[in-house]
């Protein structure tokens, strides 16, 4: 009981951890009335639904949690109010709208950020923590390269600009953020070692009672918060609702997931301790450098801007390509 109540716990922070505290936003959560009761339950609720989406319906590949990853996303429309009227501390039109969607974020935030940071990321983290054996195309992502581990030193050097400035460049309050985070992950992973992601999904009363409680969350913060938030502009709501479709499409046509592939080397324990220690330094560089950190937070929302928006278009055309040889086939 206490080892899967752990697992739930750990699978929960490893999202508030990346998706988050990296994008600077809920740095101290832990300690922090609102971070604990509101932000953490809602990245929680939204993981476990989801994970037990894919899990039950055996497509549990990296491209189908990407799918579902989007859908995650998308609540930053009802509850947040973001991807209708911007970030919450923004000024100006930034790119702008487009048919009631803000074009600044709605990219980042459903091709990106919450697809790999808030979903993808901490269930493959999860099970490299637990020392769970991987579910199948899993192994992909934590296969060792050295071009590989190269990009993920550089994310981990310039990601860490999006917490200095998230925490107005305070180095006690980006400290806090970031070990208070790891240390209680690492905790939780100590108390969850061997349980892997199917303790993670519920019988049917608390899958009745985890889908009922988003309800109800969805309810109250589409109405109660921020309604002055909320678009007048029909085609906005009929935006977003085409968005759930094209994401739960995608899902649905996507093959289950085969058997895992052999893997030649894997990432190793000192691989991450070394992202760490490169996350934390640049960190506190970025903290005594404000424009500096400035600058590379512009540029690499930019990067990853339009990698999310290629993998997505990347998708599509490969669906789109994937019907087209099936119907020369018949």
């Amino acid at each position: 009981m206490l080892k899967r109540l752990s697992a739930v716990l750990l699978i929960g922070c490893l999202s508030m951890l990346f998706g988050e505290v990296f994008a600077g936003s809920s740095r101290t959560w832990f300690v922090d009335p609102w971070g604990l009761l509101v932000t953490f339950p809602l990245y929680l609720g939204h993981v476990l639904l989801l994970l037990m989406v894919a899990l039950k319906s055996n497509r549990v590949s990296l491209v189908s949690l990407y799918c579902l990853g989007m859908v995650f996303a998308l609540y930053e429309a009802a509850l947040t109010k973001v991807l209708w009227a911007g970030y919450w501390d923004s000024t100006g039109e930034g790119f702008g709208h487009f048919a009631g969607i803000s074009l600044a974020e709605f990219p980042m935030l459903v091709f990106f950020w919450h697809p790999v940071m808030s979903f993808i990321l901490p269930i493959v983290a999860f099970q490299w923590l637990t020392g769970a054996q991987l579910i199948a195309d899993h192994h992909r992502f934590l296969r060792f390269s050295s071009s590989k581990f190269l990009l993920l030193i550089v994310l981990a050097a310039t990601i860490s600009s999006f917490l200095a400035s998230g925490s107005g460049f305070d180095p006690v309050s980006a400290n806090a953020a970031f070990f208070g985070s790891v240390l209680l992950i690492l905790a939780l992973a100590r108390g969850a070692l061997g349980v892997g992601l199917s303790a993670l999904v519920f019988g049917r009363l608390g899958n009745a009672i985890l889908i009922a409680l988003m309800i109800v969350t969805y309810v109250i913060w589409l109405f109660l918060v921020f309604p002055e938030r909320l678009p007048s502009e029909p085609i906005a709501y009929l935006a977003i609702g085409i968005s759930y479709l094209v994401a739960i499409y995608l899902f649905l046509r996507l093959e289950p997931a085969e058997s895992a592939p052999k893997v030649v080397r894997e990432m190793q324990p000192w691989h991450l301790l070394l992202l760490i220690g490169v996350y934390v330094g640049s960190l506190n560089y970025w903290l005594v450098a404000p424009d500096a950190a400035s600058s590379v937070l512009a540029v690499l929302y930019l990067v990853l801007y339009g990698a999310g928006t290629l993998f997505f278009s990347w998708l599509i055309f490969r669906l789109v390509k994937n019907s087209l040889l099936a119907k020369r086939s018949r």
